[in-house]
């Protein structure tokens, strides 16, 4: 070790926007450790805002020679959503310093479990979702400075469009809770163009010109599932309205306005 040849590579702590929402968003606030349920945001109390209490760990390590190194990733895949983890101080620390007792795999179960957890216990609040929670989703999407233009796409069946935009099957799976709701979605939109008859147009507008914007920024399959279902709500820590804007997203994958159809 040492030689001219072999300086290590360095890389530093940098995380979009984006990928902290989708970490904190699945992380249904709770560090990832498995025994472990202490929240990874504290909230708020009649003196102060709501803290952050979490710390991210890498699966593979930002340096080659870090706990659980790994040569040959960028530092973008470095710091890609996929191989960070919400943790507790306490269980930060321990993974780090005893990073031969928790290798990369056992972490990568940690996360996978854990989002899993995580859509399980969402799947329980969409069933509360109603008009008023969808209606409040969809005029946060809608401030989006973003017209109706074009004609409406042919829709594919949803699993052909699943399979043409790469998403996996925990992707699928939530497409599929989310579109339970789809017929309640298609009221509220109904009751909400009685009014304002662009209000559906706008709204589908907004998803693609937001989808638009991510696929312009590289993003594919579930990266870009992910990074629209919490801008379009589920950063929040409503569980319900998270719900409500996986309904919206849900809706629209299925009647083809979001995400690749033909292209």
């Amino acid at each position: 070790m040492g030689g001219a040849g072999s300086a290590t590579k360095k890389f530093s702590r940098n995380y979009s926007k984006t990928t902290l929402k989708i970490l904190f968003g699945m992380s249904g606030n709770e560090c990832a450790e498995p025994s472990c349920s202490q929240r990874v945001i504290a909230a708020s109390t009649a003196e102060s805002d709501e803290a952050v209490i979490a710390q991210i760990s890498h699966i593979y390590a930002l340096s080659d020679d870090g706990p659980r190194g790994k040569k040959g990733l960028t530092e973008a895949e470095r710091n890609h959503h996929s191989n960070l983890l919400l943790l507790c101080p306490t269980h930060h620390t321990v993974v780090d310093t005893q990073h031969e007792t928790y290798p990369a795999q056992d972490l990568l179960r940690w996360k996978q479990t854990h989002e899993r957890k995580f859509s399980d216990g969402l799947a329980a609040k969409v069933s509360d979702v109603g008009y008023s929670e969808l209606e409040v989703a969809a005029k946060a999407v809608m401030a989006t400075d973003a017209s109706p233009n074009g004609s409406p796409s042919i829709p594919l069946p949803p699993a052909q469009k699943i399979q043409k935009n790469e998403l996996s099957n925990r992707t699928a799976h939530l497409l599929k809770m989310g579109a339970a709701k789809s017929h309640d979605v298609e009221l509220s939109l109904r009751n909400a163009a009685q009014l304002d008859d662009l209000f559906p147009h706008r709204l589908s507008a907004g998803f693609r010109a937001k989808y638009d914007e991510f696929y312009a920024d590289g993003m594919r399959g579930d990266d870009l599932f992910d990074a629209l279902y919490v801008w379009a709500g589920g950063f929040n820590s409503d569980p319900v309205r998270q719900g409500a804007a996986l309904c919206l997203l849900s809706h629209l994958f299925i009647l083809c306005e979001v995400f690749e159809s033909g292209r």
